[in-house]
């Protein structure tokens, strides 16, 4: 749920949904909505939007089940407010999900292709706290997550791994080349053994950690050697690193624009993310220039609360969901900029 501005309008939308029956005159008998159009988005989503007579904002907004029938109602309430406040809360452009025609990946049936790492796998269980690992909690999260968006028209899904097996570094960059990737995401759960931290955080490739913690996990992840994707065969170093920064130039900002929008719909599902969450750091499977590429900490397994949570199968459902709402909400704004990067 957010609102746009010129003119002002509030947007509902939601996972693939019919609106048959749907009686808009029901709604427009407001004096604060003047029309209501609803219908269908690409990648298995819904829209409804409301025209707005004067600038409002939202005071609440949930969702009542009833328990005998299972009949879901929507209730969103809106109260009047100022034309600067109204400016203010408006969805940035830069994440706004957008209709468009133009998709990445024309020439491939216009498949969205997005690769899921979990991390760690077999000899390698990551975190550890009592007899919960680190790579079955991602493992988890993964297939959820694959199996929600794989709801989604023109997506495919890949995992680096679907069960408990070590996967190299390379391998999980070398699968993401393989089958084309358009995304590369990397689901961990991390420990730290200095300080304190909780709650989600997405991190996109930097060459100088952000922090010292941050420097301390990039080391725990780096395992291996880097395979980029590229056959830079016969080239000299200066003319491959041109190449790897051409290349990133675009990645770049598009692997930052999926952090924000990543951490935007876990903030919206449970109203919490880590206090810094979007961070910098050098680990090896955000290395592949040419795909845009986060690492995704679902929380951290030294934290009491964190633990509780990514236990919790209730929780990592909740997650995936706003995991996949982050990816679709980024792919539908990211199409839509694709005109005008360079080809």
């Amino acid at each position: 749920i957010y609102t746009l501005d010129n003119p002002k309008r509030l947007i509902v939308e939601f996972n693939s949904m019919s609106f048959a029956g749907l009686q808009p005159e029901a709604f427009i008998r407001s004096r604060s909505i003047t029309d209501l159009r609803a219908g269908d988005l690409k990648l298995g989503w819904s829209r409804m939007v409301f025209d707005l007579a004067h600038a409002m904002k939202v005071k609440s907004a949930g969702v009542r089940i009833a328990p005998d029938t299972s009949q879901a109602e929507l209730l969103i309430e809106l109260i009047k407010t100022d034309d600067q406040t109204f400016a203010n809360l408006v969805k940035p452009q830069t994440h706004q999900p957008k209709i468009t025609s133009t998709q990445p990946n024309q020439g491939r049936d216009d498949k969205f292709v997005i690769v899921l790492d979990p991390g760690h796998g077999g000899i390698d269980p990551g975190a550890v706290v009592g007899d919960v690992h680190e790579a079955d909690l991602m493992l988890s999260i993964a297939r959820e997550t694959r199996d929600i968006l794989r709801k989604s028209d023109g997506v495919v899904v890949h995992l680096t791994r679907d069960s408990d097996v070590f996967v190299s570094l390379e391998d999980r960059i070398s699968h993401a080349h393989a089958v084309s990737a358009d995304l590369f995401i990397s689901l961990h759960a991390d420990i730290v053994t200095d300080g304190q931290a909780l709650g989600t955080t997405v991190y996109t490739l930097s060459e100088l950690a952000s922090d010292e913690a941050t420097e301390k996990l990039a080391l725990r992840h780096d395992r291996g050697e880097i395979l980029f994707g590229v056959d830079l065969s016969g080239a000299d170093d200066e003319v491959s690193g041109i190449l790897i920064d051409l290349a990133r130039l675009e990645t770049t900002p598009r692997s930052n624009d999926l952090a924000h929008s990543v951490i935007d719909a876990v903030l919206m599902e449970f109203g919490k993310v880590n206090s810094r969450p979007i961070r910098y750091a050098n680990f090896s499977v955000l290395k592949a220039p040419d795909i845009p590429s986060i690492l995704v900490e679902a929380g951290f397994m030294s934290s009491k609360q964190d633990l509780e949570n990514l236990t919790s199968p209730e929780w990592r459902t909740r997650f995936s969901r706003a995991l996949v709402a982050g990816i679709l909400d980024w792919y539908l704004s990211d199409a839509a900029l694709a005109p005008l990067r360079r080809q």
